[in-house]
């Protein structure tokens, strides 16, 4: 699809975890048992007891296993989930919008969020989110027409997914969904069984989502109730709490990367807090730069101004509503809404429509001016080299892709290998080299955190018949060496990034 660009590495923590919890799932399990070297192999956002797995839902998980079962690759899960992304967007804009002008809003949507940007470009997600967002809507949309237990069904495998993608994004459109229903229902009230069958097929949806998700809590936490992330927050203290709540404890000294994770998170959930004007600044500033940018703006800004349409007027809410709820949260990035990603490109090619009816002195200018900037945006939507196709992410920083180039070398070489991984001075926790397979015996290459000499030689005696390796690991470079128990090593690949 991008051949002029290799499939992305996993960078930062949320990455990792997603591709555990879709090889978890491509071996055909929810968790995995705890390692015995569970020490060695502690590291951000993955519990090591009672079961060895990531702290994340299932949901983007579930894409990156598809792709893994199906190539052999979770990359090609991403692929198929921008594919989809732009199908179930074009489904829903032909509800609100002619033909020709829903199928410039999917072609939109295909080029702004499906290739330029983290969504494509990353295993954290996106793509998965949106879709489940546009058949959520696109069946809503339906409904509002006549009352169908097909669109109910569609509505609640919707939300489901939604769900078990970004769970507290969801429950705003949880409400929203059943306040629509409800309004519906009593406009008709002639059609009450047909109602009712609409109901319960979208109540039955949204209980299979629970439903995974309690069996998943119970197979990661021990405990049908408890969710991977609060018990992360007990061991570990991250993720930080919404603004609204105490802040997590201080995690137990574990490891030092663990605690000054958590000392981060702390100050900026506090400076959130102090400073909310900069907080909304910061998120409608992202927001807008993600889901128009700069070829769309003014046709949002157009959209915002026509205040007859009711749908528009709809539509403006509920983005507006999203953004609020982001607010509740320390940090932001656009997959958080992902799942509105539908009802933005619906205010965008809504203002292109409006701008297409201006004329000046009866000439069709807004046509022309409608015109550039369709091109221009999916244009500017292809990306040419990697670096232009992240926003949040950046994979050009000195210490960014070392990890994955030693991947690369010891794959090359062959065989199978244990890296203990030590941390010099200076070294930043966000460059985090300690994530491995869901099954850690089997894997190719083990990385382990180095400890002290007594804990690294119990280490390579549980790993034993495989080439052991010390990388060690600075804020902009990484040596790796073979590793002696004397710790004498033989430098034999140093790896500055340039």
């Amino acid at each position: 699809m991008l051949f002029w660009i290799p499939p992305p590495e996993p960078q930062v923590h949320d990455e990792f975890g997603h591709l555990l919890v879709g090889d978890t799932l491509a071996a055909g399990r929810l968790a995995n048992p705890p390692h015995p070297m569970a020490r060695h192999l502690e590291t951000l956002y993955v519990l090591q007891q009672p079961s060895y797995a990531s702290i994340y839902p299932i949901g983007q998980g579930l894409a990156l296993a598809a792709g893994q079962v199906l190539a052999g690759h979770p990359w090609v899960g991403i692929l198929l989930s921008v594919g989809l992304m732009s199908g179930a967007i074009t489904w829903m804009l032909l509800r609100c919008l002619p033909a020709a002008w829903a199928a410039v809003g999917g072609l939109i949507a295909a080029s702004a969020y499906g290739l330029h940007y983290d969504w494509i470009n990353s295993f954290w997600g996106g793509a998965l989110c949106a879709c489940a967002g546009a058949l959520f809507f696109g069946a809503l949309c339906r409904l509002r027409t006549a009352p169908s237990a097909l669109m109910g069904g569609v509505a609640g495998a919707a939300w489901s997914l939604i769900w078990l993608i970004r769970p507290f994004e969801s429950i705003l459109l949880f409400l929203f969904g059943w306040v629509c229903l409800a309004l519906l229902a009593k406009r008709s009230l002639r059609a009450r069984r047909r109602w009712l069958a609409a109901a319960v097929l979208l109540l039955l949806g949204q209980m299979a989502g629970g439903a995974v998700t309690a069996l998943h809590n119970r197979q990661v936490t021990g405990s049908y109730t408890t969710l991977p992330y609060r018990l992360s927050q007990q061991l570990y203290g991250v993720p930080q709490t919404l603004l609204f709540q105490a802040a997590a404890p201080p995690p137990p000294a574990r490891f030092a990367e663990a605690r000054q994770m958590y000392e981060w998170q702390r100050y900026a959930k506090e400076v959130s807090s102090r400073e909310l004007h900069f907080r909304i600044l910061h998120v409608v500033y992202v927001s807008l730069k993600f889901f128009a940018g700069a070829w769309f703006l003014a046709p949002l800004a157009i959209a915002f101004s026509l205040s007859g349409d009711r749908t528009v007027l709809m539509a403006i809410g509920l983005m507006s509503c999203a953004v609020l709820a982001a607010l509740l949260y320390p940090f932001f990035f656009p997959h958080y809404i992902a799942a509105y990603a539908c009802v933005a490109v619906f205010l965008v090619t809504r203002g292109l429509m409006a701008l297409a009816d201006w004329k000046y002195q009866g000439r069709p200018v807004g046509q022309f001016a409608a015109a550039l900037l369709i091109v221009g945006g999916i244009a500017a939507g292809v990306p040419v080299t990697r670096s232009e196709s992240a926003v949040g992410l950046d994979r050009t920083t000195p210490g960014a892709g070392l990890r994955a180039s030693v991947e690369q070398s010891l794959a090359i070489q062959g065989g199978r290998h244990l890296v203990l991984v030590r941390y010099e001075p200076g070294h930043s926790f966000h460059d985090e080299w300690v994530y491995n397979a869901a099954d850690v015996d089997r894997a190719a290459i083990v990385w382990c955190r180095s400890i002290d000499p007594a804990a690294d030689a119990e280490a390579v005696r549980y790993f034993s018949g495989r080439q052991v390796w010390l990388a060690s690991v600075a804020k902009d470079s990484a040596k790796l060496s073979l590793y002696h128990s004397d710790h004498a090593a033989h430098a034999v690949l140093a790896q500055p990034r340039r």
